[in-house]
C-alpha cells in the first residue's frame, strides 16, 4: 500500500475537501482508491502483487492527471 497526503497550498494544513475531489476525478477516470487518514486528506493505493509495470505506468498516469485537473481547478478558484 502506498499513499499520497493532500494539503492545503496555502496554508501546508491536511485538506480534506481537496481529497474528496481527486478521490472523484480518479474514479471519473477509471481509477478506483481510497481515502482515509486522520484527517480523511490521504489517498491509499494498495495495487494487487500481480500488478505489471504497464498497469502500474496506467495508473500513475491516470493518477497524475487527476492530480493536475484538480490543482489546476484550483488555481482558477
Amino acid at each position: 500500500m502506498f499513499a499520497v497526503d493532500l494539503v492545503d497550498p496555502r496554508t501546508g494544513k491536511p485538506s480534506p475537501p481537496l481529497a474528496a475531489r481527486v478521490l472523484e476525478a480518479t474514479k471519473e477516470r477509471g481509477l478506483l482508491i481510497g481515502k482515509g487518514g486522520l484527517y480523511g486528506h490521504t489517498l491509499r493505493m494498495a495495487p494487487p502483487l500481480t500488478l505489471t509495470e504497464a498497469e502500474a505506468r496506467e495508473g500513475l498516469g491516470l493518477l497524475t492527471d487527476a492530480l493536475r485537473h484538480v490543482n489546476e481547478e484550483t488555481l482558477k478558484a
